[in-house]
């Protein structure tokens, strides 16, 4: 397997990417995140970068996938292990939501989320969820930072998010599910009384989380 090309950008096309490695110039299908972390690197005098590959090797024809980042490559090995799902439609998906909000999406069962991204369904973002959820793991350290910034966010929400743990959810699913509620009802909740706003959010959480 190649595991990573190291050279000079030649050019950005959409969804490809030129690289030239010594006397020889490759060509790397890439997503919409990859090519514009790349795009103001085009021009630059003896701008060397490093691009993670994927070799996909069909019938009747190779192709070869670039990642800026491990967590993407991950991403894209992940996605064609759902039913449906090849290797240009992976890529097509990671065009439209970056890793860390699938990887939310996914694990908070996030159906609308998902089913908004080009190039999926319902069906096949069901499948995503039974197949990916908690399966895409993101660096330690972010993964920290997030739990921390969603704890503080969901302080006020606390009373119900203890309640969901010990009925056996995981807290860091429940507490990113409450985040997602909290945003999306703010106005209903603003509505009505403290306790109410607490019945209200704790019957659908149950639902995405169920």
């Amino acid at each position: 397997m190649i595991n990573a090309i190291i050279g000079d950008l030649v050019s950005i096309h959409e969804g490809e990417v030129i690289l030239r490695a010594g006397h020889l110039e490759y060509s790397l299908s890439v997503s919409n995140q990859t090519a514009s972390k790349l795009s103001n690197l085009v021009g630059e005098a003896k701008q060397s970068i490093r691009l993670l590959t994927v070799l996909v090797h069909r019938e009747d024809s190779m192709s070869l996938f670039g990642f800026f980042q491990a967590e993407e490559r991950e991403a894209f090995l992940q996605l064609q292990t759902v039913s449906g799902v090849g290797a240009k439609q992976a890529m097509k998906i990671l065009g439209g939501i970056s890793v860390r909000h699938l990887a939310e999406a996914l694990d908070n069962g996030n159906l609308k989320l998902l089913s908004s991204i080009p190039g999926i369904g319902p069906k096949t973002a069901q499948k995503m969820i039974l197949a990916l959820r908690n399966v895409l793991v993101l660096d330690d350290d972010k993964q920290k930072d997030t739990r921390e910034r969603v704890g503080q966010k969901n302080s006020l929400w606390a009373d119900i998010v203890n309640a969901l743990v010990d009925m056996g959810y995981d807290r860091r699913r429940v507490e990113e599910t409450i985040q997602g509620l909290s945003q999306e009802m703010a106005e209903s909740l603003s509505k009505v009384s403290h306790h109410d706003a607490e019945e209200l959010l704790f019957r659908s959480a149950i639902k995405m989380l169920g």
